[in-house]
């Protein structure tokens, strides 16, 4: 049931991508149909020329005929004068490309693809047209083909095709038309004729799309075509028997990308899968002989291996980027376009298969398969070519047998063994290596030392939403993600709803266990990893996940996947975890946003405000440090100043000591000194002490005399004198006087 449901998401998302596209591409097919003059063409493709060969293949890339539709409309010019050459390159790019699988590979591959495509298919008609010209020996005219070629209608070609664009493209002329009746023959050309048509091809497409994207692993034709030559050959061996039209083949070539099969081969593939089913070889065998389907399909196989490896060249080179879906994102209008294309497309495709019935499908594919059957019979008759055939098949198979046998380890892989369905080896080292041959046994490479990664809540997609997810290639592809709201959304410890996108990267730790031990292990892994991803966001509260707890998280997760006992039956080993996506969901997360933004104000105003508190109280500290130090200072200049006057004062005390009146009246002199400084002051001494003593003052300018000094007060100007010889007091010591 899990393989059913895998086939149809993949169809079904194919469908999606490119329901658009064909759509699109049906409708300007009918506008070319519809304003193309058709009756000049066969007049201009007389020439055995070049330019006979340049109009054909002009003319038949954008025609909307697909490969039964091109052989009538061939053997209808050849008989018209068309020439050998001009026929052969109308016959290879016509179904090659069209408007319809140009817009069809736009939406699926990109547009390098896109321009690629029509540019190589016009090269390959116009290198087939000049190959015939020049080793095609002699045209033997219209004339003779005409009565060579046996179908006269679509019914007698090696198809079932019944009406529509099958029958011939030289239509008789109709009077002028108004411009309602075209726009109605052109919406009935697009979407009956040609949908008749092409339905039972594309569904098939897309069924077998589904069918290698489920099936076949990732990295499948890296593993088994290695070599990009060799890709191409095989696409190109692949291409020449199938039966798929320019737009069918488009998807199938999708899918082979996606399992990493280069574009280079995959272009192969849309150039000789159109152009090369038996039909066709049966209808140029029977218009030119059959020794000229060998230089016919020599003309194809070497025009389109050329342009794949160009092409790869180009990618490789870094001149133009990897093919890529156009960067559309599948939202809003977009993505009711995409919806409703797909269903648009699909109820086409009902209403046809109502009409028609499946039947005519299957009676066209069984028509090939009988032509390619003729078509082999008639090629290898004789006993010579069976018996060479035989021992080549045998050969072949030989060789194969023998290749079973034998593994070969790359660096970075290990070997597993197994025989007769039990693991015999699951250490092997890188080198060549012997095992049991089938049936006996089975024997692959695992990469054990590739970094994998496993997407919780998002996935990988191919940029532009492609249908499936790019995986390991020979050239890089760009991606997008796309969440899986179902995974992304948890519920943290605080009840609040986030949206969660994480990444776990690992290894394959045993790869018998990894092979053989869970089936798909990566699906397992993933829903393992959410697990555990639910269970601790469950117990963080939303503001921490969104800042200090993320790392927190991301490290209980790890470790928990890491001691998990059910990881361990999957053979692969975590690495490394990451949280790539932790936000609100998108209905409320502008208002988590403005809380988010009001926290972060919060959180700067709060260390503001804690820089604030720091520098005040660094600068408090400070002038508290300054205080404490003038104090100190102050403290030892007084002390010092104390001891200095103490020491000064020491010799005066001795002094003192010594003559105590005299050292009494010295200080008496000073204090008066300090008190009247600047003021005339006469010192009369005690007459007892100093009787006879007499202090006379006069006028600088008069030469009269004073009184005694008993008499008038001084007066400014005077001048003192003193008795130079006083009379001793006898009441004063000897030592005093």
């Amino acid at each position: 049931m899990n393989l059913l449901y895998r086939i149809f998401e993949e169809t079904y998302r194919i469908i999606l991508d490119s329901g658009v596209f064909i759509l699109l591409g049906f409708f300007l097919a009918g506008i070319l149909h519809e304003f193309v003059d058709t009756a000049r063409i066969g007049r201009l493709l007389g020439g055995r020329d070049l330019k006979s060969i340049l109009t054909a293949a002009l003319v038949g890339a954008p025609l909307p005929l697909c490969s039964c539709g091109v052989l009538p409309t061939a053997v209808a010019l050849r008989r018209k004068g068309a020439s050998r050459e001009a026929t052969v390159s109308f016959l290879i790019s016509t179904p090659e490309t069209g408007v319809d699988s140009v817009l069809i590979t736009y939406g699926l591959l990109g547009p390098v693809m896109a321009i690629a495509r029509p540019l190589a298919a016009f090269a390959t008609a116009v290198g087939a047209g000049l190959l015939s010209l020049v080793a095609g020996g002699r045209d033997e005219g219209a004339a003779e083909a005409e009565s060579d070629v046996a179908p006269a209608s679509p019914a007698d070609l090696p198809t079932a095709c019944e009406e529509g664009s099958c029958g011939p493209f030289v239509e008789p002329e109709v009077p002028a038309r108004g411009m309602k009746d075209r726009v109605v023959r052109i919406a009935r050309y697009s979407f009956v004729t040609m949908m008749d048509e092409l339905a039972f091809w594309l569904i098939l497409a897309f069924v077998a799309t589904g069918f290698l994207a489920a099936l076949l692993p990732a990295g499948f034709f890296v593993r088994f075509l290695p070599w990009p030559l060799l890709s191409m050959v095989v696409m190109a061996i692949v291409g020449v028997p199938t039966y798929v039209c320019a737009s069918a083949s488009t998807p199938i070539a999708a899918a082979m990308m996606m399992k990493g099969l280069d574009p280079g081969a995959a272009l192969v593939f849309m150039l000789t899968g159109p152009a090369t089913n038996a039909s066709t070889l049966a209808v140029v065998a029977r218009m030119f002989g059959r020794r000229f389907v060998a230089l016919y399909l020599a003309a194809i196989f070497g025009v389109a291996i050329g342009a794949g490896l160009l092409l790869n060249a180009v990618i490789g080179a870094g001149i133009v980027p990897a093919p890529v879906t156009p960067e559309i994102e599948a939202r809003g209008v977009w993505a009711v376009v995409r919806f409703l294309g797909a269903f648009g497309f699909l109820a086409l495709v009902a209403f046809s298969l109502h009409r028609r019935g499946v039947r005519a499908g299957w009676d066209e594919l069984k028509g090939h398969l009988r032509a390619l059957y003729d078509f082999a019979r008639g090629t290898f008759s004789g006993p010579l070519p069976r018996r060479a055939l035989a021992i080549a098949g045998g050969a072949v198979v030989l060789l194969l047998w023998i290749r079973s046998g034998l593994l070969v380890v790359q660096p970075g892989e290990t070997g597993l063994v197994r025989t007769l369905g039990r693991v015999t080896a699951a250490d092997l080292g890188p080198g060549l290596h012997v095992v049991p041959p089938y049936p006996f046994g089975d024997a692959e490479a695992v990469p054990t030392g590739l970094l994998r990664s496993v997407e919780v809540g998002f996935r990988y997609r191919i940029a532009g939403g492609a249908a499936f997810a790019p995986v390991t290639s020979r050239f890089f592809v760009p991606a997008q993600s796309s969440r899986v709201p179902e995974e992304s959304q948890l519920l943290t410890g605080d009840e609040n709803v986030i949206e969660v996108a994480a990444v776990v990267h690992y290894r394959v730790a045993d790869p018998a266990l990894y092979r053989f031990g869970v089936d798909r292990a990566e699906p397992a892994f993933r829903d393992l990893a959410r697990a555990f991803l639910v269970e601790e966001v469950g117990r963080t509260r939303i503001d921490a996940i969104y800042t200090s707890e993320r790392g927190t998280v991301e490290r209980k997760v790890l470790d928990a996947l890491r001691e998990s006992p059910a990881l361990r039956e999957t053979g692969l080993a975590p690495v490394d975890l990451r949280l790539l996506f932790v936000h609100a969901p998108d209905d409320v997360h502008g208002a988590f946003r403005d809380i988010a933004s009001a926290a972060e104000d919060r959180t700067t105003a709060k260390n503001k405000a804690l820089v604030e508190a720091e520098g005040a109280l660094g600068m408090a500290r400070g002038e508290v440090a300054r205080t404490l130090a003038e104090a100190d200072s102050e403290r030892t200049r007084l002390v010092e100043t104390a001891h200095g006057d103490a020491a000064a004062f020491v010799p005066l005390a001795r002094e003192v000591a010594a003559a105590p009146r005299t050292s009494r009246m010295r200080l008496k002199l000073e204090a008066l000194e300090r008190v009247l400084p600047g003021v005339p002051k006469l010192i009369r001494p005690d007459a007892r002490r100093a009787p006879g003593f007499e202090l006379w003052i006069t006028s600088s300018d008069s030469s009269g005399s004073a009184g005694p000094a008993g008499g008038s007060a001084p007066l400014p100007g005077l001048t003192g004198f003193v008795n130079p010889i006083p009379t001793p007091s006898p009441d004063i010591p000897a030592a005093e006087r």
